[in-house]
This record gives structure tokens, sequence and C-alpha cells, in this order.
């Protein structure tokens, strides 16, 4: 039934070097420094001045879009000499989110009502796109308003706004699509989740039938105890996670495989080692051996040996592969896809910035992205993570004390994730400030 509200709903300047760089690894970097050799491709202009991206998980746990973080526009709007920044700020975020929904993605933003009144091309305006609108009842003009809701939502677009905060708040009279449910008080004796579950039954008695989007939620924990219907859509502070010790488990035994061939692929082992390994697990010769006979990847004949394989896909396909293998591995949860999502694309991300930067070795910036969600995704200790993926002690310091030469990389990955824009300003500057950074995550996730 809510697939089937769903698809009603929704139709079909490269950096410069940074100024602690972390120390290279002891081991032989001779596969991450040809990786590093590679061109950057530099970032889309469509992209410039855009906030960042979070990822938008459905309640089958998929990542069904991305809600675009953008700055706050609310006074820049009533600055008459800031008009113009406005406009081309606007116009920049909707042309991102066209990007989104190109690639059958749903594409969001909460942004003044007012601000879109700047915007008077209706073609930037596309079926897919989902704007939360902010209401400012001293200064906007609600004829003005009215309008424009009309006018968006003959253009396809689909609109959520928040319950009014107090029965004296102005509102469209129209009902949304959808409705943005804001974050619940504090309150004493009742934890966040059940808060939560409070605030979704009050606002279904309220608007009854209407899906509702949650943009603010805590962490994954929360998220996955209210991912049900009403709720569509969600976004959270992904990375952190309130799960009782109790629900650590060991790594299992392939995932240990996995995270020793990465560890290989990054050295640059000898290939005779990446077989061995490889050997080592049946189920995984055979899912390679499947994954490229299937793919066509040798016309005319089966590859019928893990030598042939290895040697065929090469180690830079074989890099990304085992990497999706391994977050696929994580246990069946309601967010688990999304999760997956996400650790791929921090990876990439910090991959990126280090190139970006001139890092003698970003293969071993991948693996930080990737081992800095392992506990997450596969509800397994640090130390536990840590023990089966042997990172540089600089990745090892990030990781386990939060200190060191690669935990800025670290952070500012995980300030674009908890949309804390302000953090990620300031952490931005090393790396070729705020808008390269963004392009650069932009990216990530179309890898």
């Amino acid at each position: 039934m809510l697939q089937a509200l769903f698809a009603r709903l929704f139709p079909r300047r490269p950096a410069p070097a940074v100024a602690h760089r972390a120390a290279a690894p002891t081991a032989p970097v001779a596969r991450a420094e040809r990786r590093a050799s590679n061109t950057v491709a530099p970032p889309s202009a469509a992209q410039v001045g855009v906030g960042a991206r979070r990822p938008l998980v459905a309640t089958n746990g998929s990542v069904a879009g991305f809600e675009f973080c953008v700055r706050a526009l609310s006074t820049r709007l009533r600055r008459r000499d800031d008009e113009i920044a406005a406009r081309s700020y606007v116009a920049n975020v909707l042309g991102a989110m066209r990007l989104c929904v190109g690639q059958k993605m749903i594409a969001l933003a909460r942004l003044p009502a007012a601000s879109l009144l700047l915007c008077a091309d209706d073609s930037l305006f596309v079926p897919g796109m989902l704007l939360v609108l902010q209401f400012d009842a001293a200064h906007d003009d609600r004829a003005a308003i009215a309008a424009l809701l009309q006018r968006l939502r003959a253009a396809g677009v689909k609109l959520a706004w928040p319950a009014p905060a107090h029965p004296a708040e102005w509102q469209p009279t129209s009902r949304p699509d959808l409705i943005a449910l804001p974050a619940p008080a504090a309150q004493p004796g009742v934890d966040e989740a059940t808060a939560w579950r409070r605030a979704i039954a009050a606002s279904a008695t309220h608007w009854p039938g209407l899906p509702q989007v949650l943009l603010d939620l805590p962490d994954v924990d929360v998220m996955e105890a209210v991912l049900k219907a009403p709720v569509s859509l969600v976004a959270c502070a992904v990375g952190k996670s309130t799960a009782p010790a109790a629900r650590v488990q060991a790594l299992p035994p392939q995932a240990q495989r996995l995270l020793r061939l990465l560890n290989r692929l990054v050295r640059d082992d000898d290939n005779s080692l990446l077989v061995d390994d490889i050997k080592s697990d049946a189920a995984l010769s055979l899912r390679l051996l499947h994954l490229l006979n299937s793919a066509g990847a040798s016309p005319g004949r089966e590859l019928d040996s893990i030598e042939q394989a290895v040697q065929v896909l090469g180690r830079d396909k074989l890099y990304g592969w085992v990497s999706h293998m391994l977050v696929r591995m994580a246990p069946r949860r309601p967010a688990a896809d999304g999760l997956q999502s996400l650790a791929l694309a921090r990876a990439r991300l910090l991959e990126r910035l280090a190139r970006a930067a001139g890092e003698p070795a970003p293969g071993t910036y991948y693996l930080l992205g990737l081992a800095s969600m392992l506990p997450l995704l596969l509800q397994c200790s640090v130390e536990e993570a840590m023990d089966s993926l042997p990172l540089p002690p600089a990745a090892m310091q990030a990781l386990r004390q939060h200190s060191g030469p690669c935990q800025p990389y670290l952070a500012l990955a995980q300030a674009l994730e908890h949309n804390d824009l302000a953090s990620a300003e300031v952490l931005a500057v090393s790396f070729g400030g705020l808008d390269a950074v963004l392009a650069h995550s932009a990216q990530a996730w179309l890898a």
C-alpha cells in the first residue's frame, strides 16, 4: 500500500594541499600511489554553492533520494542588496535537484517559500522534487504564496510543510502532499524513539492519510524504530548509534577475509597472494566467477579460474567489488541498504579529498572511511574492525582517539552527514573551501 502511495507521489578548482597530512604508511603503497596520480574529475559547476546532500531512507530501507541541505536564506531574502545572490543560490539548489531527479532519485530541500518567488522560470521545477516550505507570517505575501503553490503543483513538484507550532501560526489553506514532522521537544523520562512515535501518531490524527517526512532524527536506532507507515522518508545523523553493547557481535569470518583482501589491494601485494586469499573462500570464488561470466567480461569463453578472473577484472574494479561485498554482509536491519550506501559514499569522499590534496596514499583514506562505518554497519566492536583491517598509525589514531592528521578528513565527512554546515565550512578551509568539498561529496554519491 505504501509503495503504491509512493509511486503516486513520485511517478515515473581542484583543492590546494591540505595543511596537515597523514604520515605515509610503512607498508608498500605502489598501487595507492598509482591511484593518487589519477586525475580527479573537476566539480560540476551546477553543484558549486549547493549545500550538503544527505540520503533519504524509504520504508524499505533503501536510499530513495537526497535531502539538499541549504544554507540559511531567511535573513538574506529580506535584504534587497542580497536578493541577486539569493536568486542565484536558489537556482543552484534547484539545478542540483534536477540532476538528482534525472538519476531517478527524489530530491528534497527545505526552503523559505519566499525564496521560490525569486524563480520566475518554471522550467526549474520538475516532477520528483519535494520541497518542504517554510512560511514567515510577518513578511510573506500570502496571495503571492498561494499563486506560487499553484505553479509548483502544476510543474509536478510535491509540497510539504510542518504542522503549525500553535493555532495562530499561518499556513496555506490547501493540504500539503506530505507532512514534515519537526523534532519533538524533550520530555522527562521519555526516550527519543517514544517521543517521535507519539509525535507521529499525533500528526497522523491531525493530518489523516498524509505520509510523513522526518528529517531531523538523532541517530540510526531512532530512525529504524519509526521507519514504517505513515512515515515515508527519513533522514538522520547517520554514523552515530546508541545501540546497547549486547547488540555488538563478532565479525563474521568472511568479513575478516574481505578486510584482509582490501588491505592487500591497498598495499599492492602480489597477485598470487590475492588469488590465494580468494581461493580460501569457496563462496567468494564462486561469486567472483559468476560476476564476470554473467557480465560477459571475457566474450567467447567462460572464465574458470580465479587467476583469470583477477587478471580480467583488474585491481581497481576488484577493489570496488570487494568493498561492495563487504558492506552487503551487514546484518539485515530496517536501514541496512541506506547504511551500506552511506559507507561507500563516505569512503569515496575521503579518497577523493586525499587525491585532490596530493596525499601519497589516497587508498588508505578510502579504507579509513569504510572502517569508520564498520562498527555501525556490521555491529562489531571498533577494536575488532581495526584488528581485521590494519591501517597506518595516523588512520588508527583518527578512529580510536579522534585525533591526529587523518582526523580532519573524518570530521569533515561527519559534519556534512550531520548537516552541520557551520562546522563543515571551518573544516573545509584546508581542503579548498566548502564549495569544492561539497562538489566532491556529490561525486562520491554518484560513483
